[in-house]
């Protein structure tokens, strides 16, 4: 999609480069059926098509590799990514040096690899001179054994189990993403026009800095950014040979961005009114009358004064939890707001996952 009337640029705004992938969807989607914390009812419905034994595949070929994230980079060189049987295919049919180098995040050099064995002994001794992080993370915290004691047979499970996954269900999703994928560019192109490459990073990556290349003496040129949709959280990464790539909640716009604020805004005071036992003896009295408590009544049996009464509904009413009705324009009943404390967890979830 091209930009037209870019305010502000710097050294990052020339690397940027959007596009969609089915094929990240579909590999993204797969953490998510694994960590559904959003998207819900998806999982649900994938849960509810998908065979028995696809979810024993899943947690036995997907999981254990950081919830599938170490899978992504299988189709970092793949050149059409509105393909997913060619990128199956692909990889079904990757050389083993091949796909061990983008499995272990293309950290050990192709010409690297093709001069060891292909086990985790090897592996690790590799990486045991590289950074200290990937020599843990790629040894020790994936099952790269199982994968090493039979390459082609593990590729083949993968491969097996992404068929299964595009032929029974993701297939019949995807022309419901392009129009969030949209949305989700629309915004990011128009943050970079407006305020360049770096503040565009700034929204994504959050504290996050760039990485260093990989390997060091091989510089970024370009910045791929991929809406997803069936993702769950709000972005992830991975980089190396000139290039990063960062998947994108196609959803967190700055329009959801500014919900999400306003959002953590009244859970703050819903909280905060709830930090006080006195607001919460109050409350219990008004969620026990049934719609019969005043302001005079909570006085009387609490044996405060009307002054701090008042003080203390008034910040219940800023909470949201409760509401007022005049009676005859001289009593002023209160109301619990049951709704707004049953849906406090899922707010403050939602705020501290996304």
């Amino acid at each position: 999609m091209p930009l037209h009337g870019i305010e502000v640029t710097d050294e990052v705004t020339s690397m940027m480069r959007f596009r969609t992938s089915v094929v990240y969807e579909m590999l993204i989607s797969l953490t998510t059926l694994l960590d559904s914390r959003r998207h819900i009812a998806w999982a649900n419905s994938a849960r509810e098509t998908l065979p028995s034994d696809f979810w024993d595949e899943l947690r036995v070929i997907v999981e254990p590799f950081h919830q599938g994230r170490d899978l992504l980079e299988l189709a970092v060189n793949y050149p059409n990514h509105d393909d997913v049987p060619g990128f199956i295919e692909y990889v079904r049919s990757m050389d083993e040096v091949n796909f061990i180098f983008h499995l272990a995040g293309r950290v050990v050099p192709l010409s690297t690899l093709e001069n060891i064995e292909l086990t985790v002994p090897s592996l690790t001794k590799v990486l045991e001179h590289s950074e200290p992080n990937y020599y843990q993370y790629f040894c020790e915290n994936v099952p790269m054994d199982k994968v090493t004691e039979d390459i082609p047979a593990f590729q083949k499970r993968l491969t097996d189990l992404w068929q299964i996954y595009w032929d029974t269900f993701f297939s019949s999703q995807v022309s419901t993403f392009y129009p969030v994928w949209e949305k989700g560019l629309i915004d990011k192109e128009e943050l970079m026009a407006r305020s360049g490459g770096r503040a565009l990073l700034d929204q994504l990556l959050g504290n996050k800095k760039l990485p260093l290349p990989l390997p060091a003496d091989y510089p970024f040129t370009e910045i791929a950014l991929i809406p997803v949709y069936r993702i769950s959280t709000h972005m992830t990464m991975f980089f190396g040979y000139g290039n990063i790539t960062i998947l994108f909640d196609s959803e967190r716009t700055a329009a959801r961005l500014a919900q999400i604020e306003e959002a953590k805004e009244e859970t703050l005071a819903t909280l905060k009114a709830l930090g006080d036992a006195t607001r919460l003896k109050i409350l219990q009295l008004i969620a026990r009358s049934d719609g019969k408590m005043n302001g005079k009544k909570i006085a009387e049996l609490l044996n405060l004064s009307a002054s701090a009464v008042s003080r203390h509904l008034a910040q219940l009413k800023d909470g949201g939890l409760i509401t007022e009705e005049s009676l005859d324009n001289r009593i002023i009943m209160y109301w619990l707001q049951k709704d707004v404390i049953s849906s406090l967890p899922d707010k403050l979830l939602e705020y501290l996952y996304d």
